[in-house]
């Protein structure tokens, strides 16, 4: 069992026409960066040649795959030299495909954040109430599909984006099955297809439900008609275009390929000629299918990658219904999903899970589950929130407190645990010694005593006592810029725009919670912070962001026109003003921006970046 490197050769197999030009458009992409930093500079059109020559020709990266695992009857050096990898893995001399060629058994094994956030989960449940979760056996419950059909699935597994988020409140999934069908209909396949509208018009009855050929039924039924997944691809050739297995896995491979595509087009003559014989289509029809099935190509899911990630997801959604103080800790500590802690921490207000401070007392290597003083469960930041604290300080400083008790002061703490002065002070900045000293007060304190720890509990002869000078203490805005200048979030029941409402208001601003019960296609002014930016190359230009307000989140939806007018506003921007025309309403907040500009923010967040 060898680990199965990408590509080993220093120039990658050419390519057809088809592959070269598309490989030429990607570099052509880079044209708007090119503009803006050399203008008309001659050298601008030389460096885009150059790119569009040796993208097709030229492999970028060298590495093993991060999941690649080739298994063979005989020993693996049969068929290709062996090599070891920097990290010191045994890696194969072929790319994925030459070693399916070869005949070899190619398994890709998925490692997911989610099923360790979800163990976790399971393990702070345990913890704080006793009780042990079997995950495989959850109960079917109306709460957690009403929870998705709302479109309220931060946090979930593979359903928290804004396109999953609308599909969500449209679709109302009620078993695994919708929900598979949900989190496939969002790919790159079912997208660029037309899948995706006639699909969900069909299953509210809004439509009949058509087939391009009545042999298809039995195929495409559960899909109410339109291409799904690549099964879907691999049943049409085999029993509508009279392919082979072998033949068929091959076409669907071509058909499914998710960087560079292969052109299918030699295939049409064969296809076309396999439904007539096969099941007696026109050639009309046998051509429609065809071309149903090229408009699928780029990636798609497998049906029973599907179903396995539908079953994620509603584990997700009911530990989030049942257990949400235990669920957030989980996904704060594991990162699963796009959304940066920031945003978590405010989706926990919405929850109504509190969120209690970091504390040098009580804070750790992970997110904790502990009672808060109003007896609800509540979220205990970890230390290594702080950006320079490490697991191994958090360690250090956990082994220290079971030794030797709480902390009385930031001196003793310096003392009893040995860290850089810049360290302490970041964990002073986050407010670990709020509970016993004000921020200020032990921000002095920490730089005035810095020196070589001590053993504990021992006091040093020629210690000097420290004068402390009168600080005036920290507001709520400098304590919220203070914790995420060093921890990316903050504990205050606070948001970036509180920090600016009265701008806001003067210029007309009004929330995005307000919005949520706004007329559609009513217009308005209103603002964000910018948590996420997407641009996918399936849009046609269209970008799409999310600004967020306190809990609230809305998607922005801007123009090609708007983009390349604004373009550096929006790379920078991290709170966004717009003009804007209400699309939806609910959780699935969507606006149409006519007029952007920015306004200058106390704090940024470094949210979810696609294309």
């Amino acid at each position: 069992m060898i680990l199965l490197a990408t590509i080993a050769s220093v120039v990658a197999p050419k390519r057809s026409s088809t592959q070269a030009s598309s490989s030429s458009r990607r570099a052509r992409e880079a044209a708007p960066a090119f503009d803006e930093v050399l203008g008309d500079a001659p050298v601008k059109e030389a460096l885009l040649d150059l790119l569009t020559r040796m993208e097709p020709r030229h492999t970028r990266h060298l590495a093993p795959h991060s999941g690649g695992v080739v298994l063979a009857r005989d020993p693996l050096t049969h068929y290709s030299p062996l090599q070891r990898s920097s990290g010191g893995i045994k890696l194969l001399q072929l790319d994925k495909d030459d070693a399916e060629a070869l005949g070899l058994i190619k398994l890709d094994l998925l490692g997911l954040r989610m099923l360790a956030a979800l163990e976790r989960a399971r393990e702070e449940v345990l913890r704080t109430q006793g009780e042990w979760l079997d995950l495989d056996e959850l109960p079917d419950d109306p709460r957690v599909w009403d929870l998705i059909a709302e479109g309220a699935t931060m946090g979930l597994f593979q359903i928290e984006s804004p396109s999953q988020v609308n599909t969500a409140r449209v679709m109302r999934s009620r078993t695994l099955k919708d929900l598979a069908h949900q989190i496939a209909l969002i790919r790159p396949g079912p997208i660029q297809s037309g899948t995706v509208h006639p699909y969900l018009r069909r299953r509210q009855g809004l439509e009949p439900v058509r087939y391009w050929h009545p042999s298809l039924e039995p195929i495409l039924a559960k899909s109410y008609g339109v291409l799904l997944f690549q099964e879907d691809v691999l049943r049409i050739a085999v029993h509508f275009a009279g392919m082979s297995w072998i033949e068929a896995d091959r076409f669907r491979k071509r058909v499914s390929g998710f960087r560079d595509l292969a052109d299918i087009e030699p295939d049409r003559e064969r296809f076309v000629a396999g439904a007539q014989r096969t099941q007696g289509a026109t050639e009309t029809e046998a051509n429609t299918v065809f071309d149903a099935i090229k408009a699928y190509q780029g990636y798609g899911f497998a049906e029973s990658h599907a179903w396995a990630f539908a079953l994620h997801a509603y584990a997700s959604a009911w530990l989030r219904v049942h257990h949400p103080a235990a669920y957030l800790a989980a996904i704060l500590t594991e990162e699963p999903g796009m959304w940066s802690p920031s945003t978590k921490r405010q989706e926990a207000r919405a929850w109504g899970v509190p969120f209690l401070p970091i504390d040098i007392d009580r804070s750790g290597v992970h997110y904790r589950v502990e009672r808060a003083a109003d007896g609800r469960w509540a979220v205990r930041p970890p230390l290594t929130a702080i950006k320079q604290v490490s697991a191994e300080l958090a360690r250090a400083i956990m082994c220290d407190r079971l030794q030797h008790g709480s902390y009385a002061s930031v001196q003793q703490a310096l003392r009893r645990v040995a860290a850089p002065v810049d360290t302490w002070e970041a964990i002073v900045r986050a407010g670990a010694f709020d509970a016993t000293t004000p921020r200020r007060d032990a921000l002095y304190l920490a730089r005035a005593a810095a020196g070589p720890p001590a053993p504990p509990n021992q006091q040093g002869l020629f210690e000097p006592r420290l004068g402390l000078p009168t600080f005036a203490p920290l507001s709520d805005d400098e304590r919220y810029v203070w914790d995420h200048a060093v921890a990316r979030f903050s504990s205050l029941e606070l948001h970036a725009l509180d920090l600016v409402r009265d701008q806001l208001r003067e210029l007309g601003a009004i929330t995005l919670w307000q919005l949520r019960r706004a007329a559609r296609k009513s217009h308005h002014r209103t603002a964000g912070l910018v948590v996420g930016r997407q641009r996918p190359g399936t849009a046609k230009g269209f970008a799409f962001f999310v600004l967020e307000d306190g809990p609230t989140r809305g998607q922005l939806i801007i123009s090609p026109d708007l983009w390349a007018r604004h373009r550096v506003i929006l790379r920078d921007a991290s709170i966004l003003i717009a003009d804007v025309v209400v699309e939806d309403t609910g959780y699935q907040l969507s606006l149409r921006a006519e007029r952007l500009f920015a306004l200058p923010a106390p704090v940024s967040v470094r949210g979810y970046h696609y294309a």
